[in-house]
């Protein structure tokens, strides 16, 4: 094997994933000999820019859609080695991408798969403060500034006609407003429910262009008045 590494998220703080498949996949391919990596929340560890995500994107990396994990590491500058998407997949479609068939009659007869069920549902929930932010793909980013201009707490920056992500932690927990101003589907939020704004490529929800204009431009109002509303106003003598 040239990377035995498996990095497998398990979203703790949501539900996209079941616990109980989590657990299979990670103790079938400790049965095969693999190095697994269990990992609370991936976008915590990208966000806090941990340094063992180079070493994560170095192995293989089990999460969610794969657009929405390679858009995670490229904001980092990684590439990730293989993704394999574990939220639309069951056991075996995950095992089967790393040439893996299970022999057993369920992968909850691994040796390991009561004690990493436990280890998972042991991993902290943080409801309402989980790492919720957007990431942008920048293969079909065409640098308009919507998302930057639509927000309101400072998550993005545009410097040299360049959009990007530069506090994350300032984004509103649970809002993908921004995501849907995006003419591209460039923002990715990769714990929403719903594609194409979690990564995913089918048409879950869709949006009225019009009604996105008007409340494109009714932020911009609302954003020039707030500015206009700080500046002091110098009194004449």
């Amino acid at each position: 094997m040239q990377n035995n590494r498996v990095t497998i998220c398990a979203c703790a703080s949501r539900s996209f994933v079941d616990k109980d498949k989590i657990a299979e996949v990670a103790a079938a391919l400790k049965y095969e000999g693999y190095d697994v990596n269990l990992e609370p929340d991936l976008c915590r560890k990208v966000m806090d820019s941990s340094p063992d995500i180079r070493e994560m994107a170095a192995g293989t990396i089990v999460a969610c859609h794969t657009r929405a994990v390679q858009s995670l590491l490229h904001w980092k500058g990684l590439e990730a080695r293989q993704i394999i998407d574990i939220r639309n997949n069951t056991t075996t479609e995950v095992l089967s991408q790393l040439n893996i068939s299970i022999s057993f009659s369920s992968g909850k007869d691994f040796p390991d798969f009561a004690a990493i069920r436990q280890e998972v549902r042991e991993f902290p929930v943080e409801n309402g403060t989980d790492a919720w932010y957007p990431v942008l793909d920048k293969t079909q980013c065409s640098e308009c500034g919507k998302c930057h201009d639509f927000c309101l707490f400072g998550v993005y920056t545009v410097e040299n006609k360049q959009v990007s992500v530069v506090k994350p932690q300032n984004c509103k927990n649970n809002c993908p407003a921004c995501a849907r101003m995006c003419p591209n589907k460039a923002v990715i939020f990769p714990k929403y429910e719903k594609s194409p704004i979690n990564g995913g490529t089918e048409m879950e929800e869709s949006f009225n262009p019009e009604q996105m204009d008007i409340m494109y431009k009714e932020r911009l109002r609302n954003k020039l008045q707030q500015r206009r509303a700080s500046i002091p106003l110098l009194k004449k003598e």
